[in-house]
């Protein structure tokens, strides 16, 4: 991770050590966060994003990580539609831009919050060619990062509330056996997805798959 970006983004850094990753702090000529020998990314919140667009800083960046790493991306973090409407720059312009760095090879990931980035650069890391590995990792991680992602495969829970529910309830099933409690529990949560994941925990199996 670059150092300057270590300094401003302590949210992402935290989910990142949270997912059982270690960070390495570096200098770096060329993106925010190197996951692989071959991959590398760039993160921009939506205002830095369409900022870049204006002042050309964005093409730049793109072609040096082009240039750099045989798998680019660029993460774009938050809703970068809203920024228009406080930013001199019209929604076609920013769609050329999109398209423009989509075609020179550049790859786009879009995420919610820095949590989203956090679950972003673990999949990355993960699934990379040139995966940087570090052989002590404990066994202990692996089960925390599974039942994560157990949690955060149901509807409208994702990384962030995965963790905030194993917090409260110590384990996966504990957290099944009291998910009445979760919309009280987890602030924002819709009604909508309570609503899917009663219908998924409660109703029967089928062969013929359930609508």
């Amino acid at each position: 991770m670059d150092s300057r970006e270590y300094e401003t983004a302590q949210l992402v850094v935290n989910a990142v050590k949270e997912l059982g990753c270690r960070i390495l702090v570096s200098t770096l000529t060329v993106g925010d966060y190197v996951v692989s020998s071959e991959v590398a990314v760039e993160r921009k919140r939506a205002m830095d994003f369409v900022n870049s667009i204006i002042d050309g800083r964005l093409f730049q960046q793109a072609n040096n990580l082009i240039e750099a790493y045989q798998e680019p991306y660029i993460i774009i973090e938050g809703d970068l539609w809203s920024t228009v409407s406080v930013r001199s720059i019209s929604r076609n312009a920013l769609i050329g831009a999109l398209v423009k760095v989509s075609r020179s090879g550049l790859r786009l990931l879009w995420t919610r919050d820095e949590w989203d980035t956090a679950q972003a650069l673990y999949s990355l890391a993960l699934t990379s060619p040139g995966l940087i590995k570090i052989s002590n990792k404990r066994k202990g991680e692996s089960i925390n990062d599974m039942q994560i992602t157990f949690l955060s495969s149901l509807p409208g829970i994702g990384v962030r509330r995965a963790v905030r529910l194993l917090k409260i309830y110590g384990t996966p099933l504990n957290a099944l056996n009291n998910y009445r409690q979760w919309p009280i529990k987890l602030s924002g949560l819709p009604s909508s997805s309570m609503l899917m994941i009663r219908r998924i925990l409660e109703s029967k199996f089928s062969s013929e798959g359930n609508a």
